[in-house]
């Protein structure tokens, strides 16, 4: 077996976070090392002492059969935007997952997630391509997150929760069992989410409220 080249689109702060849980992430099926970060700021590595480099820049960028990509851009719509690039071009995407992280059976974890240290997975999960999921976050059983997402740190997700694509959940959110979350949406830190967030608004607060609405705004 071929050891697969791993690059890591992104060199900012997310994708110094995510080399690290890649360096002690669980078997993947692939022999692989990190060769380095695609990012086209050559820059922004300065100061930091990092043992790898910036090979250029990810729209450039043309995949090899010996490479492996992991997408860690910390906004959705630029983690989507480079990762359909490369998607386009044939690249394929590799998951990481702590090495001592349990997954039930039946729960589904879609191509190039990364997920951090203290995860609690539910049963009957359904966790698309592309979703960044921070540490100590908790899920009940039977949730739905769709691709791109980004979910902070120290959330609480309940059981039945519907996530769309490309939503935001800062830290410290509870979103109660059973609540649908659109497209788009954004939920702030430490929001306690009771009813349906609709697709592109902003919610914040206890209990959350909606705060800003891209669908109203552009009436």
């Amino acid at each position: 077996m071929s050891i697969k080249k791993v690059w890591i689109i992104g060199a900012g702060g997310c994708g110094r976070e995510t080399l690290i849980l890649a360096r002690g992430m669980r078997e993947s099926g692939w022999q692989w090392v990190i060769e380095g970060f695609l990012d086209s700021r050559q820059h922004m590595l300065d100061g930091y002492g990092a043992d790898l480099r910036i090979e250029g820049d990810p729209s450039s960028h043309i995949p090899k059969e010996n490479e492996l990509f992991i997408c860690a851009q910390g906004h959705v719509d630029a983690r989507r935007h480079y990762a359909e690039i490369i998607e386009r071009k044939g690249g394929v995407f590799l998951s990481v997952i702590p090495r001592d992280m349990y997954i039930p059976p039946s729960t589904r974890i879609g191509n190039g997630c990364v997920l951090s240290t203290g995860v609690i997975v539910g049963p009957d999960m359904n966790i698309g391509d592309h979703v960044h999921i921070q540490s100590l976050t908790v899920f009940g059983h039977d949730v739905r997150i769709g691709r791109y997402c980004q979910i902070g740190a120290m959330t609480v997700i309940g059981g039945g929760v519907c996530i769309g694509e490309n939503v935001t959940v800062h830290p410290h959110a509870t979103i109660l069992p059973g609540i649908k979350v659109g497209d788009g949406a954004i939920i702030g830190a430490g929001a306690v989410v009771l009813k349906d967030v609709p697709a592109a608004s902003t919610v914040f607060g206890n209990p959350a409220r909606i705060i800003f609405s891209k669908q109203q705004n552009e009436l």
